[in-house]
């Protein structure tokens, strides 16, 4: 019989398994491209697209989690990141996919074209993955695994991220609020999730859901992220 693992190992492995090359944010080669200023604001806005498009899905995953957690403590930490990913309630900003729109509207897009994007396949498998993390498998504790695939590198990459695209590309820090609102948000985020993951992941292939979850996201989001290529 498999054994359960101790929080602190599972978070170990987790960690580890997202420091892999072609996983891990903070090293993806967009960073040091916009540090260089090698991407055009055509790249930038048709990333940002994506993004954007994908940043618009997440609150439909955080009220279906939240519709179907049990825990009446856990429903109240999904509400308010529900509430900060809807309304930017906490940060006190906008909306998170409207702060990814006006990214990609700095860098040049019209209102119009960031509305009518159309999914790339990195972005469309990304979406599906969410879609079947949140709504279909059926161990509601797993999709934290998908939410610390993210959350626990946003904050380094994003940040470089906002940094670059105000420095190589003139943009002020109200343009950029995309990528800085989760460098705080989602430091907090991070912890909020292992300790959801402590208390109710409570058998071995649970554990394993949360692993997997949480590497396959940060393969799917790098992934994401390449797509200025395609523009």
């Amino acid at each position: 019989m498999a054994t359960l693992q101790s929080i602190d190992k599972l978070v170990q492995e987790m960690e580890a398994g997202l420091h892999k090359p072609g996983r891990w944010l903070p090293d993806h080669p967009v960073i040091g491209k916009l540090q260089r200023g090698e991407l055009t604001r055509r790249q930038i806005a048709g990333m940002m697209g994506q993004i954007y498009v994908q940043t618009t899905e997440v609150v439909r995953w955080l009220g279906a989690l939240y519709a179907r957690c049990p825990i009446k403590e856990v429903r109240r930490e999904i509400f308010n990141n529900l509430l900060e990913e809807e309304l930017g309630h906490f940060s006190g900003t906008d909306a998170h996919f409207y702060l990814a729109r006006r990214v990609g509207e700095a860098a040049g897009a019209t209102r119009g074209e960031m509305e009518s994007v159309k999914r790339l396949p990195a972005t469309e498998r990304i979406i599906k993955l969410g879609e079947h993390m949140f709504f279909e498998q059926e161990d509601w504790v797993a999709a934290f695994g998908t939410a610390f695939g993210f959350e626990y590198q946003s904050p380094m990459a994003f940040g470089a991220i906002a940094e670059a695209l105000k420095k190589s590309y003139g943009m002020s820090d109200h343009d950029v609020e995309f990528f800085s609102v989760h460098v705080t948000a989602d430091e907090d985020h991070t912890g909020a999730i292992v300790k959801v993951i402590e208390e109710y992941a409570s058998a071995p292939d649970t554990h394993a859901k949360v692993k997997e979850a949480a590497w396959k996201y940060g393969d799917y989001y790098h992934d994401m992220m390449s797509t200025y290529e395609s523009f």
